[in-house]
């Protein structure tokens, strides 16, 4: 019997992979067709991110250094915010805690002063930071530069009540009013804590929302002062019309303005 031969194909005609795949045609002068080149994916620029790392690290530290700071003040001085809450509410509470401080505040009070300072100063790094207003190259030194703004404006404020005391007869008044100023400004540097903690890490569509809560409640705040003021200066408001309207003018009035228009500035510019 004749033995059949296997056909084996020949190496040229062996198709290497799938033969179903369909291959493009490879590019040639002549043909004029090329292949689409492949676009690479774009990367955000490092800058920017490099420089939101930066501030979300600042947030970190200093969130961490207001709740260390706030912790040991709670542990050391537990009846101060107690005392300061009555204060703010109560008339005679307040003149109670003046009478036991005298004319220079004791230190736990001042310590908790010195807080209110610390975390309003960072409420308005946060307030810059949202605007786009930027006052130093680095997050720390625009920081100490709001800071140092508000204790200088307080400051100014209490000389000026020191001067007005040397100089009216009403310094039981202007005392009770600077101390006022003090136990107020405790409560609000407590109030801010919670405001700052959702603008720095609350959701982005909600920061001006927040922000605008925060500004009501401090508004609030220091109405509520000025409403206590006119009550302690009674006798002085009836003897002394003209001072005290000046003195509302130049140093209740005037700072406010001028922060308002130096953020619109800010705002305009950028």
């Amino acid at each position: 019997m004749p033995k059949q031969e296997l056909s084996v194909p020949k190496p040229a005609e062996l198709v290497p992979g799938n033969p179903f795949d369909i291959v493009a045609p490879a590019s040639s002068p002549e043909s004029g067709v090329f292949p689409e080149k492949v676009g690479l994916p774009t990367l955000a620029p490092l800058a920017d991110t490099g420089k939101e790392a930066r501030y979300r690290r600042f947030l970190f530290i200093t969130i961490i250094e207001i709740f260390l700071i706030l912790t040991i003040l709670f542990t050391l001085f537990s009846s101060i915010p107690g005392r300061v809450y009555r204060a703010f509410l109560n008339d005679n509470m307040l003149g109670q805690l003046h009478r036991e401080q005298g004319s220079i505040v004791s230190i736990p009070y001042f310590l908790f002063y010195l807080f209110f300072f610390f975390n309003a100063g960072f409420f308005l790094f946060l307030l810059a930071w949202h605007y786009d207003i930027t006052l130093a190259n680095r997050h720390w030194v625009s920081f100490l530069w709001l800071t140092g703004g508000l204790v200088l404006l307080f400051g100014a404020k209490h000389l000026v009540l020191k001067i007005l005391e040397a100089v009216m007869p009403v310094q039981k008044e202007l005392r009770t009013y600077s101390f006022t100023i003090i136990m107020f400004s405790i409560a609000l540097g407590i109030l801010l804590i919670p405001f700052n903690l959702l603008i720095a890490y609350g959701p982005d569509d909600a920061v001006s929302g927040v922000i605008v809560l925060a500004l009501i409640m401090i508004a609030l705040v220091y109405a509520f002062r000025f409403i206590r003021g006119v009550f302690i200066a009674g006798r002085f408001v009836a003897l002394h019309l003209f001072h005290f309207l000046l003195y509302i003018c130049t140093v209740e009035l005037a700072p406010a303005l001028i922060v308002a228009k130096a953020i619109q500035l800010s705002l305009n510019g950028s």
